[in-house]
């Protein structure tokens, strides 16, 4: 018998983890439209267009602050009981950070504020599990300097509590 290698596995494995960890029928599911979506981050409201939203990062600034959904990183589910949108987001405000947020959006299309994940990091999944958002990702070990690869897999767990997406054990 002919084994499979590993990475062809590791094509399919998170749209199968995605697919099983579903609670509900993302295609049939009304649920809010992540492109055209309003966001929570860092306090400001950020309404994206088809996906994307650029402004200014200052006054007068040719520099752009742009923010964007990550290509292929939303899941759904059932999330503190209602149906969301989970999304992951690339923020670029115009400096050498490029920040990577997970936000979940109820039918009402305003999201959770966002969460954090990281700066310059490797998106891999993003599922919606238990009641719980799992993000799947590749950091750098707590002592690596910005400018090495991302190389180290980690694993985030997220809950809701008054209204905020945080952490979870």
């Amino acid at each position: 018998m002919k084994s499979i290698p590993f990475w062809v596995i590791g094509l399919f494995l998170p749209a199968l983890a995605a697919h099983a960890q579903a609670s509900l029928d993302c295609n049939t599911a009304k649920l809010a439209d992540p492109a055209n979506a309003t966001y929570t981050i860092e306090g400001d409201a950020i309404t994206l267009v088809n996906g994307a939203r650029s402004q200014p990062a200052a006054p007068g600034s040719h520099t752009m602050h742009e923010t964007r959904l990550i290509p292929g990183a939303q899941a759904c589910g059932n999330f503190d009981g209602e149906p969301v949108v989970v999304s992951l987001l690339s923020d670029d405000p115009g400096g050498s950070g490029s920040f990577i947020y997970v936000a979940a959006v109820p039918r009402n299309g305003r999201s959770y504020p966002a969460a954090l994940i990281g700066d310059r990091i490797v998106p891999k999944s993003v599922v919606v599990e238990h009641g719980q958002i799992v993000v799947t990702y590749l950091g750098r070990a707590g002592n690596a300097p910005m400018a090495a690869p991302p190389t180290q897999k980690l694993v985030r767990r997220f809950g809701l509590q008054h209204g905020h997406l945080l952490d979870q054990p």
